[in-house]
């Protein structure tokens, strides 16, 4: 693959696109308007470029956690790989403009925030992952945001944010030790690696019991309690093999928190054609 697609993460990038075209359906329903496509574009394209831009300012640490990645390969330079973030991220911002003022203003909005977090705000002690957290689950905010919606998705953005926040940790956990060397002050090197692993899974549980308020508040059926029920043993499992092996449960809960997605997205068509 080439190193300028390599770089962007396109699985993830593509994957969060994905998130918005779904959270715009769950929002705004079936047919669909050609701005759930547009905004998932930009999503794409916004989160490529800050995938970048984190490479970059991430160049010495994946020098130590990282190693197989394009820039300390080499595969590309350090300015090539700068200019190649800001002109995404402006590429975003460009066709969000084309969706709506709100999805303008939050395509704005999360592209400083992108640059931020990976200049400086990564590294400060629980900010990053927040932040990171809710960068990342803005994503179901923005679906709303095409269809002027946002309040429909709500819940899943709480859901997805206790839940991004879990993982983030979890991460931090497991890139110590670069993150040691580089002197930076993540929840992990501050408080401790057991600490940081009991506050995740508090974060992860309440993500878990909020996936359940779809069903009391009466927005979802039957339906979404049965899926939701089963996925959260899975959920669950992830929990328990945290204490043991962090690395596995971190891209375990990835899985599962598409399946989430999965479950709004199928319980929303059952809803329409009911």
């Amino acid at each position: 693959m080439h190193p300028y697609i390599r770089i962007t993460r396109p699985v993830n990038s593509v994957m969060s696109g994905f998130a918005v075209f779904i959270a715009g359906i769950i929002a705004g329903g079936y047919p669909f308007t050609y701005k759930v496509i547009l905004a998932s574009i930009v999503s794409i394209v916004a989160c490529s470029g800050g995938m970048v831009i984190n490479d970059y300012f991430d160049y010495d640490i994946d020098k130590i956690n990282r190693k197989d990645r394009v820039l300390p390969r080499g595969e590309m330079n350090l300015k090539a790989a700068f200019f190649y973030a800001i002109f995404l991220l402006i590429l975003a911002c460009f066709i969000a403009y084309f969706v709506n003022f709100k999805a303008f203003f939050i395509c704005i909005t999360a592209s400083i925030l992108m640059f931020l977090y990976a200049y400086k705000l990564k590294r400060m002690c629980f900010v990053g992952n927040i932040l990171v957290g809710f960068l990342t689950s803005l994503t179901f905010l923005y679906g709303g945001a095409a269809v002027n919606k946002m309040e429909a998705v709500g819940m899943l953005f709480i859901c997805s944010f206790l839940a991004n926040i879990s993982r983030e940790i979890m991460k931090d956990i497991d890139d110590i030790k670069g993150d040691k060397e580089m002197g930076s002050s993540t929840l992990p090197i501050i408080y401790g690696e057991k600490k940081s692993l009991l506050i995740s899974q508090i974060f992860l549980l309440s993500g878990m019991v909020t996936t359940f308020l779809p069903y009391v508040y009466n927005i979802f059926g039957v339906q979404y309690l049965f899926m939701i029920s089963v996925l959260n043993i899975f959920v669950f499992w992830t929990l328990y093999i945290s204490k043991k092996n962090v690395s596995r449960a971190e891209k375990s809960l990835k899985i599962e928190m598409y399946g989430v997605l999965f479950v709004f997205f199928v319980s929303k068509i059952i809803d329409q054609i009911a």
